[in-house]
Order: structure tokens, then sequence, then C-alpha cells
């Protein structure tokens, strides 16, 4: 009993707490949780509808879908399908990731490429059993992972599975504190305890209750949360009520999931009414609806990860993050404020802000069930551009860009100046005079019975747009052209009795500059620094402004980082450096000790606005957003420690974009290296698993094998690595956040295999080959003498039979081919040789004495003399073969040899045709018995008709071997041949075009002489066609028996 009561003492004590902490904090000025984000269903590309929020030992966010799991670690969203594609409703974490889906349940491991599937445990499930739907609760118990379903519960151990089955059905299942506790319909609340479902003591006072949060409250009982009876504690023998001020609330907004955050503080989901986070004494802390910047006020689920963040998932919106543990919020035009801030005041209780778009008032907003207050802003009036505010007194001023000075009060304002604009407004000590700066001199205002009139200090005529008063006779004042003015003032103070002017001939720097007071002495606040006067005692014509290291944070860096505001509020002087913010609190010896505000740590603009309200509560107007943080309120929550690594997340090909590693490995991440087949251009994706910022991580990266030195940082995500030679590697990467959170560093070691050709297979096999190589080359010399020999007995013979042969036949042709040849060669050598030998003699005599539009004529001569002439070679050419003077040297020859010279010859003419031109050769040598020079002849022949007569697509020649016979085959995509011409084709003169329809030029003996030739040397030419298709020649020849010398079969391969 006495324990009873200790623990009601105690709750007592932190709704009182909770009370007083509330009626100070400032809640009517609540803006939106800042930072928080939304992630909507296009970031991600699935659906909608989300049911689950995890976090696994990485850092990585899991997120239960309609279309499977969603994984995000900060930079990128990734889907894992389930086995079948079925929605997915709860998750659990430990190293692994448990799924509970519709029908399935099981685990996300990775595959051997390290990615992330889905592993279903559906097969090791008894077949009598599987007839259940939705699996609404996965838990992760030192026991095993259990899965509930409306009719049974499972649990996997590892090797098999357990189950409990419900008569009236399982309805929710929580896990707290290792005990795993399931709500029967039927039975009510239940714990497992010894594997067996008992009732909870105590369950007769809510027997037909549906719950669906339960968490450990400080006082050691469990918070438990109903739709019907709101929040209840349980201390294991009796349920009691808990706040009843919500009970009405979570009825009306049908509470749905809960979680308990840092801070003892508990965030409760509703399917309607957002999320209400309340802290350990029942009291509502904050209210996150549509005005709180949620997207969607039905949340299926409400998750508190490592670093403190609050993670939401949605019905129909997506997923939500706000950070509950920093009392710092955002106004913007979510909550009606427009422009840039320029100007922040509070007066009487009410914070008046002044953006480019105008005057702003912050009006509280109360929720009439929660009693939560927040606030929006409500534009005041037309008022013109104010450009600075002033509280004097029960008195607001403005001073504005165009209509000079008004009054404000809460339901009207008055013109109390009339020159143009105001940049500035400074009270003077006696609280009677207000000075303004203008772009036409130093003004003021002097306050009568009658209200405030104005004046000019005549004195000062400069455009003056800053100024600080350190006494009461002496103002400081900045300039538009970048002085500093010292003034000494009249006794009324309203004259200037002696200036005195600095500038960069004093110490201080060029620019812009502002003026603060700072411990007494007026401080000149520059983008460069602090500067104060160093040599008071003497006359202020002599004084050097000296700047002021101590006043600026002692950090690394601090003299490189530019002073954005200032502001000094009795002890405490606050900074902002760039991106920082630091409180300096001042000691007993005059320094200051300093603290990084990091909440207030993340980019900003050039010039930001800061006011320091008196109870405590910062306001940083940086842009077009005003910042408000609730310093010294007892509601800082200490977010837990968190280091975080960067992460390896992905590596894949860069020309395929194929996955080479997927971001997960089973084994430790320092034993699995990554192997990649050489050639491999390597993009390497990373991410950093911190969530509770709102600006991109920066990252730097080294691959340790190939530089020793890091990059630069960077936002980019991904590292893209080419041409890397074969070794082992490790790759390092580091992340930054824009709070200077550095984390720690991943690794990823990476080997890249050696070509096949350098492998170790491959070196082996050319120490076996040299070995060879040199004993053959032994061999080859002991047995070439015997083989020259028998070559020289083999040869002798053939040729007698050869020549016998051959006898036989020209007897046969010689009386024709006397007759022609007589005729012919009589004709040719009288008519044509002598007179094309006379005209391209005249024609070199004649190339030095005409003109160069002369010259064309020449060369277009010299062309057709010269094409003649080939006929005429050509023409003696058939005479010799018909005759029989042909005298042909059959010896053994490599056919690829002379295609290749042929190809290196003929290229050039086939590419200025714009062609492709291919060659290929087999890797051993192919050889016939053939006189080579009349060989080569005959593949020139073929080639050059191959060209001439495509225009389009390629000419291919190739050698090879078949059926004993070795070939040579040139095939192009021309014209093709007419197949009624086919059997004209190696006659001689004969031309598939004749007369005036002639298309190409040409005598009609190439391919007569060609056939001639082969078939001397006991070979064939045939052709296949396709009349606009292209043809395919063909020559073959006996293959040789014999071997070729080792100078003609030294080069083989493939040429294109």
């Amino acid at each position: 009993m006495t324990r009873k009561w200790i623990k009601i003492t105690l709750i007592l004590l932190l709704a009182g707490a909770r009370i007083a902490a509330g009626q100070s904090g400032g809640q009517e000025e609540l803006g939106i949780p800042f930072p928080s984000e939304h992630y909507a269903p296009p970031e991600y590309q699935q659906d909608p509808q989300n049911w689950g929020v995890v976090q696994d030992g990485q850092g990585l966010i899991y997120v239960a879908n309609n279309d499977g799991i969603l994984q995000y670690d900060g930079e990128r969203w990734r889907l894992v399908p389930t086995a079948a594609g079925t929605f997915v409703r709860s998750l659990a974490a430990d190293s692994l990731v448990y799924v509970g889906a519709k029908g399935d349940f099981g685990v996300l491991r990775p595959d051997s490429l390290g990615v992330l599937r889905y592993t279903s445990f559906y097969e090791h499930i008894p077949e009598d059993e599987r007839d259940f739907e939705d699996v609404w609760g996965t838990h992760v118990l030192d026991e095993g992972v259990y899965y509930q379903t409306n009719k049974r519960l499972f649990r996997w151990d590892g090797t098999k599975i357990t189950t409990w089955t419900s008569e009236a059905g399982f309805h929710t299942s929580f896990a707290v504190d290792g005990t795993l506790y399931v709500r029967d319909s039927g039975r009510g609340l239940l714990r497992l305890e010894d594997d067996s479902l008992n009732p909870a003591p105590g369950l007769e006072t809510i027997p037909k209750t549906p719950i669906y949060m339960m968490a450990r409250h400080p006082s050691g009982d469990l918070l438990v949360g109903t739709q019907k009876r709101g929040l209840l504690l349980y201390d294991g023998e009796t349920f009691r009520s808990f706040a009843p001020e919500l009970t009405s609330y979570l009825q009306e907004n049908d509470l749905y999931h809960g979680c308990r955050l840092p801070g003892d503080r508990y965030a409760l989901a509703t399917l309607g009414g957002g999320v209400v986070v309340i802290d350990a004494g029942g009291q509502v802390v904050r209210v996150l609806d549509d005005s709180s910047g949620l997207p969607d006020p039905v949340v299926n689920h409400v998750y508190a990860d490592r670093e403190g963040q609050l993670w939401m998932a949605l019905n129909s919106g997506g997923v939500f993050r706000a950070d509950m543990t920093a009392p710092l919020t955002i106004h913007d035009e979510r909550t009606g404020l427009d422009g840039t801030v320029r100007s922040i005041q509070k007066h009487r209780d009410t914070t008046y802000v002044a953006t480019g778009s105008g005057l702003y008032v912050l009006k509280s907003r109360e929720d009439q069930v929660l009693g939560e207050r927040s606030a929006s802003f409500e534009k005041r009036g037309d008022l013109p551009l104010v450009g600075d505010m002033l509280p004097v007194g029960e008195s607001l001023l403005a001073g504005t860009q165009e209509g000079g000075v008004f009054h404000i009060n809460t339901r009207s304002r008055r013109s109390v100046a009339s020159w143009s604009v105001t940049n500035h407004l400074l009270k003077a000590r006696n609280g009677d005079i207000v000075y303004a700066g203008s772009n036409s001199g130093l003004k003021g205002l002097r306050r009568t019975q009658n209200g405030w009139r104005p004046f000019s200090v005549e004195e000062i005529q400069a455009e003056v747009r800053n100024f600080a008063m350190e006494d009461e006779g002496t103002l400081w004042a900045s300039t538009f052209s970048g002085e500093v003015l010292r003034v000494t003032l009249a006794a009324d103070g309203r004259r200037a009795k002696s200036t005195t002017r600095y500038g960069e001939q004093d110490g201080l720097p060029r620019g812009y500059k502002g003026m603060e007071v700072v411990d007494g002495r007026v401080t000149v606040v520059s983008k460069k620094g602090l500067f104060q006067v160093d040599d008071a005692d003497q006359a202020p014509e002599a004084w050097q402004f000296t700047r002021r290291p101590s006043l600026l944070p002692d950090i690394e860096g601090a003299d490189t980082l530019t002073v954005e505001a200032i502001e000094n509020v009795g002890e405490q002087l606050w900074v902002v450096l760039k991106k920082r913010v630091f409180l300096g609190r001042q000691k007993e010896d005059g320094s200051y000790q300093w603290k990084a505000v990091d909440p207030l740590h993340f980019p900003k603009s050039e010039r930001p606005t800061l006011s320091i309200g008196r109870e405590g509560t910062v306001w940083l107007g940086d842009g077009r957003r005003l910042f408000r943080y609730a310093l010294g309120q007892g509601r800082d929550i200490e977010p837990p420690t968190t280091d975080f690594s960067a992460l390896v997340r992905q590596v894949t090909t860069l020309r395929r974009g194929r996955i080479v590693y997927g971001g997960h490995s089973s084994g430790p991440a320092d034993e699995s290296t990554l192997t990649v087949p050489y050639g491999r251009d390597l993009r390497v994706d990373v991410g950093a698993p911190l969530y509770g910022t709102m600006e991109p991580h920066q990252y730097r990266y080294k691959l340790e094998g190939r530089t020793d030195q890091w990059t630069d940082w960077t936002t980019e995500a991904s590292q893209r690595y080419r041409d890397l030679w074969e070794g082992t590697y490790r790759f390092r990467v580091q992340a930054r956040n824009d709070r200077g959170q550095v984390s720690e560093v991943g690794m990823l070691p990476l080997h890249i295999q050696p070509p096949w050709f350098r492998s170790r297979w491959a070196l082996f096999a050319y120490g076996i080959a040299f070995l060879a190589l040199a004993l053959g080359y032994r061999r080859y010399y002991q047995i070439k003498e015997e083989n020259r020999r028998a070559l020289e007995r083999v040869r002798k013979l053939e040729r007698e039979r050869v020549v016998a042969e051959r006898l036989k036949k020209a007897n046969e042709r010689l009386r024709e081919a006397n007759r022609l040849k007589e005729d012919f060669l009589a004709t040719t050598s009288h008519e044509l040789r002598t007179p094309l030998t006379n005209i391209l003699g005249a024609l070199e005599v004649l190339r030095g004495m005409v003109t160069d539009e002369q010259e064309e004529f020449l060369d277009m001569i010299e062309a057709n003399g010269q094409r003649l002439k080939r006929t005429l070679n050509a023409l003696l050419d058939l005479s010799m073969l018909r005759s029989g003077e042909k005298d042909l040297e059959l010896t053994p020859t490599p056919l690829d040899k002379y295609v290749r010279r042929v190809a290196s010859d003929l290229r050039d003419d086939a590419e200025e045709k714009g062609l492709s031109f291919q060659v290929d050769t087999p890797d051993a040598p192919v050889q016939a018995d053939v006189d080579g020079q009349y060989l080569e002849q005959i593949i020139r022949n073929l080639v050059e008709n191959a060209i001439k007569y495509t225009h389009d697509g390629h000419v291919a020649i190739s050698a090879g071997r078949t059926n004993g016979q070795v070939y040579v085959e040139v095939e192009d995509t021309g014209i093709g041949i007419d197949e009624d011409f086919l059997p004209n084709l190696f006659e001689e003169y004969k031309q598939e075009s004749r007369g005036r329809a002639r298309t190409y030029e040409g005598n009609g003996l190439g391919l007569a002489i060609s056939a001639r030739l082969a078939e001397q040397m006991d070979g064939t030419i045939h052709v296949d066609t396709e009349k606009g298709e292209g043809s395919t020649f063909t020559v073959e020849f006996p293959r040789s028996s014999k071997t070729a010398s080792t100078a003609d079969a030294s080069q083989t391969g493939t040429v294109e």
C-alpha cells in the first residue's frame, strides 16, 4: 500500500511541475516544430498509406507500406517488396528487420550481393495454421520474434514456429521491458508467461476495453492507452485513470497508437486529431496537426528513433518526422508570416515582426479540448515598410522606409515624424528622447505632454544606419559610407557639440558596421569580428580600434568565421557566427564561458536578425523564416547520445547500372571484401543515417590504394571511379551534418581482379608455352633440313606433273590463242601503247608550262590515260593467260597474309566512300599451293569490285578452311548481280550494264582474269548474290599439305 501511495505522490509532483512550467513557458508563441520534414509519396514513389516505422542497428529507417518495406538512409528511399507483393502491416528490428505482412511474415536478409531481400517463414508454418490474414503486430524479444494476427500468435525462434490460438481473436499486442502483452477480444489483456497466455491481474476493471498503447511510466507503472477510457496507469494489480482531461479527445479522434519519447514524454497517435505529445504528468506539451505542418491528421503509427526524432506513419500522406527534443519552432508562410524578417520586438506581451511584406502581430491559439496553445501571425493594416521597432514605456515606435515614424498600439497607429527612410531607433537613457538614423542624417523624437515631437541633429547629415549609446552624453553611429561617428551631445540631447570620425586609418575594417554595447563599452560589429577602442585614456581623436577575439567563442577557426549578428543581454552575450549560434555567460573575471546552442546550428542567410527576450526566448530571423527557441524554460530534452557512421549503400557499374554490392553484409563489414572483375567503372552510393537536420549532409571520400588524400566536402552522396587497375583498395567515406557533427569513417574493402591475360592461370600458361616454344624451336631446326630435302623432291615431282598437264591443255588452246594474240597485240601495240606513251610523256613536259586552271585539265587527261593503260595491261594479261605464257610458281602460301596485305592497301578507298571495312583471318595460317603474286591479284580484283559497286553498308574479307579446302571470301552489301547475268559473269568483256546504259566504268576483264588465274592454280571461284542486297565471291583452293615459312605465318588475327 505504501508503494502505491509513493507512486501516486510522484505522479502528482510530475503534474504540478508540468503545470508550473506551462504557465511560464510561452506556449502561446509556438510555431511548427523544427526541424521537421514531410516525406510525400512522390518522393519515395510508392503507396501513400503506411502502417509502421522501425530503425535497425545501422540507423536505417524502415516503413511498413502497402507496396512493401520502404528503406531510408537519409539520402534516398528504396523498396523491398514481399514475396507476393502484399501489404506490410507491422515491423520490428534488432540486427535484422522482421516483417508482418498480409497472409505472410518473415525477415529481411541480404543476398550474395548484399542486396536486402524478403525471406518468408510461410513454409515453416504448419499447413493447418496458415489460414490467417494481416499480421498487425511484430515484436522482437529474447526468446524469439512474435507475429500477432487476428486468429493466432506465432513465435519464430530461429528453427521452428510455435503457435497460440484465440477463439474470440487477438486484437493488439505490445512488448514492454521484455514482456509480451496481447489483448484478446474475449479474455481481455493477456500476459505471456512461461509460454502461457494468462489474464493480467485487475483485468476485471477494464474487461472489454480495446487497448492501443502500452509503455513504461517513470513511476514504474505501465501507461495504457485506450479509445473508450482514455489513459490508464497499471501497477500490475489495478488500473486507474490518468490525465482524464484527454479522455474525450482520444474518444472523439480514436487513439490508435502511442510510443515513449525522450524526457519521459509520450506521443499519442489518433485517427483524425493528429498526434498529442504529453509529459509524465499527463499535461499536453504539443499537438501536431495541420497547424503544426502535419499533412495528414490520420496517423497509424508513431516511433522515436535513436536521436529522439518522432516518425509518424500517415494514413494517406506518406511519412512525417519532427524533432521533439528541443523547444525550437519555426514561423513562416505556414503560420501566416510572409516576407523577409527585418525586425522583431515584444511589447506588452505582444510580439511584433516587421518583414518585407509589412508588420505582423503574433496571435495565440488555444485548443479548446486539450488546452495546448500555439500561435499564428496576422498582418497589421497597411503600414509602410518597417525598418526598425522600439518599445518606449507604453509606446511602440515603428520606423518605416517611406512614412517616417509611427506610434503603434493594439488598435491604431499614428504618424509622429515624417522624414524619409528610418534605418534604426535608439532610446536615450533618460527615456524621453529617441534617436533615429535616417537617410537624411541623425533625427530624434522628444516626448512631451502632448506626445512625441520630432527634431533633427543638424550637425550630422550623413546617412546613419546604426548606432549605440555608451553614456548619456555620447552617441556612436555608423554610416552608409562605412564611417563610425562619435557624437558628443549637448545637454538637451538635440545638438552635437563635437563629432569625431573613424575609419580604416583607425583600425576599423572596410564595409558596413553595426554597433552594440558589450560590457558597458561600445563595440563595432563587422563581418571581420568585434572591435573596441584600445587606448581610451587618450584624446578621442587619437583613439585606435583593435579586434577583440576574447569576445568570440574559443573554437577552431573562429577568427575566420563571419560575425553575422550579436546581442548583449545582461551578463549574456549572444553571437551568430556563420551557421552557428553561441551563448556566452560572463564570469567573475569578465571573460565569457561559451556554449554552442546546437538546435540553432544550421545554415543561415548573410544578415540574420537576432532578438533576445527577457524570459530567455531567442527569436532568430533568417530570411523568410523566424525561429523561436525557448532557452532555459525547462523544456530542453537532452537527446540520446548518437554516434553515427557513414555507410556504403550500394555499388553499381557505371555502364549498365548492374548492382555489384547492395549495401548489406551477412558478416562484419571489415571482413567482407567486394570483388569486382577488371574493366568495370564503378559508382559508389553512400548515406548517413542521422535525421535531425534540414540541410543535406556533406561527404568526403578517399580510395586507399589510389590516393591517400581526402576529397573536399561535397553534398554529392555518390562517387564514381573509372579505370581501376587490378589490386586491393579501401574505399572510405565520412559524413558531416549541418551542425558540424562528423561521422565515423565508413569503409568497404574492394578487390579488382586482374584481366584474364594477367591472371595466375594465364601466367602459368605463358610459362608452359614458353617452355614448349623453346623445345619446339630446337626440334624445328632438327627437322628443317629433312623437310627441305623432302619438299624439293615433292616439288620436283609435282612440277613435272603440273607441267605435263599444262602442256596438254596449252596445246589445245594454242591455235586459237596464237591467232587472237597476234591480231590483238599487233593492233594494241601499234594503235594504243605507242600513242599512249607519247601522250603521258608529253603531259609531264606540259605541267611546268600551264596555269593552275589548265593543270586541272592535264590531271583529267592523265587520269584517263592511266585508265586506258590499265585496260591495255589487262588485255595483255588475258592474252598471256590464253596463250599459256603466264609462268606461275606454286608454293605453300598463307592466304591470310595476302588477305591482310590487300586489306591494308584498299581500306582507305572503302572508308573514303563511308563503308565499314572488315577483315577476319583465323589464328592459324590458312595455306594453299598457289602463286602469291597472282593470288594477290585475284583478291585485289574482287575487293576493288566490291568497293566500286557498294554505296552503303560494308565490305568484308575473310579467309578460312573447310572440308580439306581453304578459301578467301569477299562479301559486300552493294548492288548485287542479276540472276540472268550469272552465266556470263566470268567471260571476257562482259558487263551487266552495256552501251549507253552502263552505270560503272570498267572493261569487263577483271573477273575473267581472276577466274583463269584461279583455274591455273587448281582453284575455283563462285558467287552468291541477290540483286540489290549484295554479293559474296568465294575463291577456293586445295589445302596445302606442306608448311609455309615462319615469316609467312607470323601474323594472324582479326582486323575491323
